[in-house]
């Protein structure tokens, strides 16, 4: 026999540190393959408000995912084995997510199942864990838990006004996916095993596959461009369009700033699919792209806000193209992020953020400066962005600078044919939209002191000889 004092408390028999970073890693992988997903069915979803809903949830979710792996790697430092041997159980059942069949299905089953899973799983790990020994844990999973319940609350209130009953709709597939669930121990893997749902009605579907093309929301028109510039044999739209800068070339850039933010959606939709396509990068790839492809769903909406701020029928009125993702979605991912990295690089090279400010400004758009201005913040970033990764997935030697060129060349072929075949496609002329547009924005014009401003913008194509010209 020795001789010990009395334990001084206590002790959860499951809260040591290699069961926590066990759990958390658990939680980690669901947070990680879940942030993929929401960006893969971001893409695919064209009903506006659940569009950009999605891309924001995906990018909050990017951070929990961040946060719980940098508090896994804490926990048994300087171990940096986080990004191997994933839980397959948790793999599967992610992926089982991801096969709504279509976006309401998708919504219902993220929104209605895997979401209040998680939120179980981080609260029952604070039930059992110790809130002084284990403190940075609990900050980490409090602040996710408060996200993720707004999340819940956010799509459910958007659902209630865009799709109605959708929760009740899909209440089969988020049972299924709840079986799927139990089938695993629950998402901290601790519950009761269940048997898999093997011979559920909606069990045995493939594995998802992202879109190449997308659609938008149908209160819209078909459209394949937004601007005239887009669409270089569309002469009646490029007419219509300079009846518009006739007006005045600071409503014209007021107009244009608007309508290119809205269609910005197509570069978040380029970085989301790249997200779902490298599945095996580093972990700081995706954080990045993440915020990239949320910044420019921001950006969007940005344009959007400022077109209903006018108080236009937007639908009725202004063009959502869908060409550019549709021409480049079956381009390698590498060869897509070549592009909009050459695009985001050559208007800032250009200087055309600041162009458009100073012309703003002198127009007294308080609104679309401010909208400008953190616009350029963050495409400086993107830049930033678009030169790191693809000097890693290029090789940063001379190499990897002729192969990046021989990329974008090659994309802006692609581009370029892809104008050419479809040119004469009703979706692609712009003149009906302008010229209704023109009427509208001649009705609402006001007066303001000429500050003598010397205006001097063109349309912006990036394109080598605009550029150096």
């Amino acid at each position: 026999m020795v001789k010990v004092l009395p334990a001084s408390r206590t002790a959860h028999a499951d809260v040591r540190v290699d069961n926590a970073s066990q759990y958390l890693k658990r939680c980690y992988v669901v947070e990680r393959q879940l942030m993929r997903t929401l960006a893969a069915r971001f893409v695919d979803t064209s009903q506006w408000d659940f569009k950009r809903q999605l891309s924001q949830d995906m990018w909050e979710t990017s951070r929990h995912a961040d946060a719980l792996r940098t508090r896994v790697l804490e926990l048994r430092y300087p171990r940096r084995d986080v990004d191997k041997k994933y839980d397959p159980d948790m793999l599967a059942l992610v992926a089982e997510c991801a096969k709504g069949q279509d976006s309401l299905e998708f919504i219902g089953g993220v929104y209605g199942t895997l979401l209040p899973e998680l939120v179980r799983a981080y609260q029952d790990y604070l039930d059992q864990t110790d809130p002084l020994d284990d403190a940075p844990s609990v900050y980490i999973l409090r602040h996710i838990i408060a996200d993720k319940q707004a999340q819940i609350e956010r799509m459910r209130a958007l659902a209630e006004q865009v799709a109605p009953r959708l929760f009740e709709a899909t209440a089969e597939w988020q049972d299924y996916l709840r079986q799927c669930c139990a089938a695993v121990g629950g998402i901290s893997g601790q519950g009761t095993r269940t048997p898999p749902p093997l011979n559920h009605s909606l069990a045995g579907r493939p594995a998802y596959a992202i879109g190449r093309s997308v659609q938008r929301d149908s209160r819209w028109r078909p459209a394949l461009f937004h601007l005239p510039h887009e669409n270089k044999y569309d002469v009646e739209g490029r007419k219509a369009w300079q009846r518009i800068e006739a007006l005045d070339k600071r409503v014209a850039m007021q107009v244009w700033s608007a309508i290119s933010h809205f269609n910005e959606i197509w570069a978040a939709e380029v970085v989301a699919a790249s997200m779902w396509d490298f599945d095996t990068q580093p972990w700081d790839f995706y954080l990045d792209l993440a915020r990239w492809s949320w910044d420019e769903t921001r950006h969007s909406t940005m344009g959007y806000r400022a077109l209903q701020g006018w108080g236009w029928n937007v639908p009725d009125l202004i063009p959502w193209g869908n060409a550019l993702y549709n021409a480049m979605g079956p381009m390698p991912p590498i060869q897509r992020l070549a592009l909009l990295y050459y695009y985001e690089d050559g208007l800032l090279r250009a200087g055309t953020k600041q162009i458009e400010i100073k012309i703003l400004e002198s127009a007294q758009d308080d609104g679309g400066v401010q909208d400008m201005d953190f616009d350029w913040a963050d495409e400086a970033i993107h830049v930033s962005y678009g030169y790191t990764w693809l000097r890693h997935l290029l090789g940063d030697n001379n190499a990897g600078k002729e192969e990046l060129k021989r990329l974008t060349d090659e994309a802006r072929e692609i581009i370029a044919a892809f104008v050419a075949q479809h040119k004469d496609d009703p979706q692609a002329k712009l003149a009906p939209y302008f010229d209704r547009l023109h009427d509208v924005i001649a009705s609402m014009l006001q007066d303001i002191p000429d500050d003598n401003l010397d205006v001097h913008w063109a349309p912006v194509v990036a394109d080598e000889e605009v550029l150096k010209a």
